[in-house]
Order: C-alpha cells, then structure tokens, then sequence
C-alpha cells in the first residue's frame, strides 16, 4: 500500500536510458508517461513521472541528496525506485534516501530482468549465466559491482537485510505480502528468474499493509499498478517520414555496445576519437561533426560512436592519465564532446530521427539539444528499447529511441536505426549496404 496524496505514480532512475526503459513499461500499458531530464521539473499532467537524477556516478552522498530532493518534490501515490540491472552505481544511498524521504516502512528490492538475461537466485545476481562481478559491471572503472550477492551488496547499508528466496516467491502474492507485513524496517532482497515471480513481488507489497518501496529496473517496474483513478490513454506511435535521416550517438563502453555497432556498415560509422576527446572535448567535436554532416548528406544515417573497438577505452584513460586528467573527468568530457556533436549537426542538418546508446551520454545529448525530456509512446522496438518523441528544445517532437549499452543481441541497433528510419531491419541492412 502507498498514499502519498497524488494518483499519479514517480520513478525516479539514476541514468536516462534506464529512466526511458523503465517508464516504457507503464507507457505500454497506456498511462500517459513523461521521463523529465533534470531534477527541477516535474509535470503533473502525466499519470507517470520519471526523473532522472544523473547520479550513477556521483558520490554516494550527492547521489542520497539526488534522490531525497526528488522525492520530497513530487508526491505520488505509487513511488519506484529504478537501479541498474546489473547492480552499477549508488544503490544502497539511493535506496535508503527514497525510503527515508518518502517515509516508507521498507524497501522491496528485485533488480532482475529476465528478457535481458538478468537473474537473482539463492542471493546471487547473474548476467546471461555469468557472476554480474565478472562482467563488464564487475571490471566498472569508476565504480566496479563489489558482490554479486545482493543481500551482502543491500548489507553495506544502515538497514538490516532480509533474504527473500524463489521458494517463496514462486508460491505467489500472498506469502510475498506476508514476508513484507513481518520485515520491520528490513530491506527485502528478493530472487527472481521469471516474469511472474516479478509480477508476485510487486502484487505482494501492493496486497500488505506496509508503505514499500519497490526498486528495481525494468522488470520490477513491469508489474507495477497504479491506482484505478490514475488516467491511461493509448499510446502515440510516431511514424518516421519517407527517407528519413537518422543520427545515432552511441557512447557506452560495453562489449554488447560494441559488438551491436559492429553490425553497422562502416561507411555509416562516425568514430569520435575517445582519446583527444578526453584531453580536447572540443576539437574532438569539431572533427566528428564535419564527418557525421557528411555521412547524413551522403547516405542519410550517421552513427557517431566513442568506442568502436575493445581497447578503446584503455587507450583514452592512458591518454588522460599522460595529461594528468582522472578517469571520472576522462569520460564526462567524452560524454561532452558527443553531446556538442549532436548539438552541431542538428543546427546544420535538422534531422528526422535521433538515436541513443549509454545512459550518462543520453543525458548529455539531450541538455545539449535543449530536450527537457521524452513523452514515452509506449512502443518499443525490443525489450528494453523503448521509443518517444524529445520535449523541448531544438529538437523537440523529434522521434528518439534509447538503449542502455548492455541490453540487446547483435543487431539491436540496426533495428533501432531501422526503426528510425521506417524500415524494418532486412530493409535497413540492405539500405545501409548499398549506399
């Protein structure tokens, strides 16, 4: 149960494709869903709201301020607290300042999400079968997953932690809102290798009579409910004009990013050079620019990318490091240089479509564009991979399609691109190969 004076529901995220990815899963089922950019603005129009607090890799007690400020701003009847599939970023500070600032009773944590291949069982969090530590989430320049048991990671806190294993979830509803009704100030740590277990998580700590915090990513928040009185509407789905033109921004350093850029025609990559971009985030830019205008002339899709090989990021904190610039600001002046190149090739070019891979640059591509956020239309063009239209800014109403780095096979950014361009992926494969 939650009463918080407001029939609308709040998702407050720590990155902005998370943000989008997340808020999709109440689009799709038609609550009007806005994901806002910045802390300050929250419509109250929307029956779901989404902020995105940028602080995955802020210090953990900026990140607990983050996430309080929000909270005490927007009351809402249903409160979600989005973290990462793969465990990244300030969960536990983050985590304890949505209960504590919402003053719930506890927090229900269930960070799954089957379709992409993330697991919790027996404690311990798994990616595509793999320790979530021994991924590229373990190996995290800034801030590396510490434990892939999630009741030890949820330990690091002020709270007590409580095992809630698949014997009970799987049982159903009722003995997860028994669980909750007996946890005290505990927070819950729960398995989850299935979508109905999620769907028994989040239906057990409506059915008690507890104030919970669900947290979790976009799984969790799929089987969330709003209350009857909370608007829907179907969803808008934005169609691409003929020849539309597309620029992609792909700024994740994960493997699946890269691998998926691999499937792009080369003619139609734009390398962002990440290592003078973290010594000289401007001439980087101007450089990209020019060469992404040329793409889009030529043959109407330009993906700009900062990492488009495995040694790629290695070779830019090298770089910074001979400068004397820290990792920390290496890839915040990435993410800067490929938010003025989306900047300046829409001044020139205006294009019809934007793609976004990597949560931190999303946002940096977005305040350089002016968008204060994105109205979720509740399409998506796979698991994870949702589809809205930018508010505000110089490219406000624009068709924009998210990613987070690690989610998705080969070919999801072909798909999206395709997507983007009114194709389906055969189509843009074959538009991209013949130039």
């Amino acid at each position: 149960m939650w009463s918080m004076g407001t029939q609308r529901g709040l998702i407050v995220a720590d990155d902005l494709s998370g943000a989008n990815d997340t808020g999709h899963q109440l689009a799709a089922r038609g609550y009007p869903t806005t994901v806002v950019t910045g802390q300050e603005r929250t419509p109250t129009e929307e029956s779901v709201v989404v902020v995105n607090t940028d602080s995955r890799y802020l210090e953990p007690g900026e990140a607990r301020s983050a996430v309080e400020r929000v909270v005490r701003a927007a009351p809402a009847s249903v409160l979600y607290k989005k973290v990462d599939s793969t465990l990244r970023g300030n969960l536990v500070p983050e985590i304890e300042a949505a209960v504590d600032a919402s003053g719930a009773d506890c927090a229900l944590v269930a960070p799954a999400f089957p379709p992409g291949g993330r697991l919790t069982a027996c404690g311990i969090h798994l990616v595509d079968g793999r320790l979530v530590t021994d991924t590229a989430a373990g190996r995290d320049p800034e801030k590396p997953v510490a434990s892939a048991h999630l009741p030890t990671l949820l330990g690091t806190g002020t709270r007590p932690v409580e095992h809630v294993g698949v014997e009970t979830v799987a049982r159903g509803p009722d003995p997860v809102a028994a669980v909750v009704e007996g946890a005290g100030d505990a927070t819950l740590a729960c398995d989850a290798v299935h979508g109905h277990h999620l769907a028994s998580l989040a239906r057990g700590a409506a059915r008690s009579d507890r104030d919970v915090v669900c947290v979790g990513s976009a799984g969790l928040a799929s089987a969330v409910e709003l209350p009857e009185g909370a608007a829907s509407e179907p969803p808008e789905i934005p169609e691409p004009p003929a020849n539309a033109r597309v620029l992609g921004i792909a700024g994740s350093a994960s493997p699946t990013a890269v691998e998926q850029l691999a499937a792009v025609p080369d003619d139609r990559i734009v390398p962002l050079e990440s290592a003078r971009a973290g010594t000289d985030p401007a001439e980087a830019a101007a450089d990209a620019t020019e060469r992404a205008s040329a793409v889009l002339d030529e043959v109407g899709t330009a993906v700009v990318g900062s990492v488009l090989e495995e040694g790629d990021v290695d070779r830019a904190l090298r770089a910074g490091r001979a400068a004397g610039v820290a990792p920390g600001t290496v890839r915040e002046r990435v993410a800067e240089s490929l938010g003025t190149v989306a900047s300046a090739v829409w001044e020139r070019e205006s294009p019809d479509g934007l793609f976004v891979t990597g949560g931190a640059v999303a946002g940096r591509v977005f305040g350089a564009l002016g968008a204060t956020g994105v109205r979720l239309t509740g399409e998506a063009v796979e698991a994870g991979v949702p589809v809205g239209r930018l508010r505000g800014g110089t490219a406000s109403g624009t068709p924009v399609v998210t990613k987070a780095g690690a989610f998705g096979a080969e070919r999801t950014i072909v798909n999206c691109l395709a997507r983007l361009e009114g194709t389906d992926g055969d189509q843009a494969s074959r538009r991209l190969d013949d130039g």
